[in-house]
């Protein structure tokens, strides 16, 4: 593009503690920037910043890659912007794969797909990593269960279970996006890996002991021309996750020599941090990975002086290399809620891994005094932008609320549910409905194998019923798990042509009773549909004898195939006895 810039940015992934650091950034230089989400995400969070001029709402990418994509080029076409930012996975991943048709119209931070294969590939990576004599964990990969007999002598335990990849390659499914875990013995190691492989090929690695450590780089195809450091204090999961409390340190010269190393070699243009763990005693570290995008630790390098979306534009926009002056040092924020949370578990001790090394009382003091530092500051808060940090202070305070009182009103609805029982409430329901829907998440396991579990049972006792099922997934016409399919193909219910509804008004109307699988089902339906409510039972609800079916039947999606049969013997019997009591 030979344009001149007009300073308007599009940034997505609005829901983002990182996407409102980098508003933060580029507004307070004056430039016009627009926020965009997911519809039906909420209100994002960076659209309440007083530097977001105007919000844009998108297809769920997951859900719907192609739509998102067609929705925001159709959006740049109609809009002059400089640059548009994609700040997740799941918003960089689809977008590199059109960077050429999007930069018809803007410049995309973020390199081309081969490029980015490169470091959104664990095994690409470490491959690489390893050519250049950067040192990784241990690493072996598999892409079949049956490899593990022959490589689990080779790894001690505990061993890291890395997905190759954070989303998984499933189209029109929001919960395949994967996280790391562990595993303790043989049989821990080959039911995780087993929920895993269907979606990607898996990284076993062995667990190297440190701190977790960011290099947070700028470079200009392959050069690095600035660059930052933090260790994190605090992560979620305790075992090893996201930082919630963090802080910013002098850059070690040796991580920063690998660093260097791993960019060149892939002439990588724009930002990307090169996370490694690192052993203080002994001066050892490994390579995790690279994210080729910004960061979820962004707010304390911004916070710290090192004002990367802003180098990032100079340097694709306005074609300039910053010189800024590095970053402080001693600098912490951290993230509101998630960091409460982790006070939580820690004091609770509401974490069983053998991994996690609980830090003592003095150490949780300390933690704590440090949020009264004029040197720490909180990821959504800034003094000259109130409005994003008193939301999330508000959504903190309501999540607090709701880890008291959900737990309490589960137990009174289990109470109240399993009265129903007694009642005989359920049975009278049947004896006249006309019209009886099932009702679940995704409404491809539990709800649509009971739709046609029931119309079996209904069709050999010559009785002329409507039934229907639905779920709350926002993507309609998905197939049927195909873990189910099979198991139910085996009993003679035929799921092969399934195809996923999206529950409505009219549906609800339509029924006379309503069967939810879980009490969240329910509480989810009386908050969207409360005049319905009256109408929905758990299907645990149909016995007394909660031996064959319990109160609530748990989702089999991604589980041992064992736990997928329990729950087909779950539904069909409770359809059999639906069947045998409606009219």
């Amino acid at each position: 593009m030979t344009k001149e810039p007009n300073q308007k940015v599009l940034v997505l992934d609005g829901n983002e503690l990182s996407t409102l650091s980098i508003v933060r950034s580029l507004g307070r230089k004056n430039l016009n920037v627009t926020v965009a989400s997911e519809r039906n995400s909420g209100e994002p969070i960076a659209g309440y910043s007083k530097y977001a001029k105007d919000v844009f709402l998108y297809a769920n990418p997951l859900a719907n890659q192609q739509e998102f994509v067609a929705e925001l080029i159709d959006y740049i076409k109609c809009n002059s912007f400089d640059l548009l930012i994609p700040v997740t996975d799941k918003t960089v991943i689809p977008l590199a794969k059109h960077k050429q048709e999007i930069e018809q119209y803007t410049l995309l931070a973020t390199p081309g797909l081969l490029t980015l294969e490169q470091v959104s590939d664990k095994n690409n990576t470490f491959a690489l990593a390893a050519s250049l004599d950067v040192p990784i964990p241990k690493s072996i990969n598999i892409s079949h269960i049956a490899e593990l007999e022959d490589i689990q002598k080779q790894l001690s335990y505990p061993i890291v279970i890395k997905p190759s990849r954070s989303v998984a390659g499933t189209a029109g499914d929001v919960r395949t996006q994967l996280s790391v875990q562990y595993a303790f013995s043989e049989q821990e190691l080959v039911k995780k890996c087993s929920q895993i492989l269907p979606y990607t090929v898996i990284v076993l690695q062995e667990y190297f002991i440190g701190d977790g450590v960011g290099v947070e780089i700028l470079a200009a195809q392959g050069e690095i021309i600035y660059a930052f450091q933090h260790k994190r204090h605090h992560e979620l999961p305790l075992t090893g996750g996201g930082s919630c409390l963090r802080e910013s340190v002098a850059i070690n010269p040796q991580l920063l020599a690998y660093s260097k190393r791993l960019i060149k070699a892939i002439d990588w243009h724009g930002v990307a941090m090169v996370e490694f763990k690192h052993c203080e005693k002994t001066g050892e570290s490994r390579l995790i990975e690279i994210n080729g995008r910004f960061w979820g630790s962004l707010p304390l390098a911004v916070n710290a002086g090192a004002d990367f979306p802003y180098y990032l534009y100079q340097l694709l926009v306005l074609d300039t290399k910053t010189q800024a002056l590095p970053a402080a040092i001693g600098v912490q924020s951290r993230k509101l809620k998630e960091d409460l949370y982790w006070f939580l578990i820690v004091m609770l001790r509401k974490e069983n891994s053998p991994l996690v090394i609980w830090p003592t009382a003095l150490q949780l003091w300390r933690d704590f005094i440090s949020a009264f530092s004029p040197r720490h500051h909180i990821d959504s808060m800034a003094y000259d932008d109130l409005k994003p940090g008193m939301i999330d202070l508000c959504r903190t305070v309501k999540w607090l609320f709701g880890m008291v009182y959900e737990p309490l009103n589960s137990r009174l609805q289990k109470v109240l549910f399993n009265g129903r029982k007694k009642t005989g409430i359920v049975k009278k329901s049947l004896s006249t409905a006309k019209h009886v829907l099932f009702l679940c998440y995704g409404n491809i396991n539990r709800s649509s194998l009971a739709e046609q579990c029931l119309h079996a049972y209904l069709a050999q006792q010559g009785k002329n019923i409507g039934v229907s099922s639905a779920g709350f997934h926002p993507k309609e016409k998905r197939p049927a798990d195909p873990v189910m399919v099979g198991l139910a193909k085996q009993q003679g219910i035929d799921l092969s042509q399934w195809s996923s509804r999206l529950l409505t008004e009219e549906m609800l109307a339509e029924a006379d009773i309503v069967f939810a699988m879980e009490i969240k089902h329910y509480q989810t339906l009386s908050d969207k549909f409360p005049k319905h409510r009256h109408k929905v039972h758990l299907l645990g609800t149909v016995t007394d004898n909660s031996q064959i079916i319990p109160l609530e039947i748990s989702d089999p999606y991604g589980q041992p195939t064992e736990i997928y049969q329990r729950c087909f013997q779950q539904v069909d019997a409770a359809c059999k006895i639906i069947a045998d009591l409606l009219a």
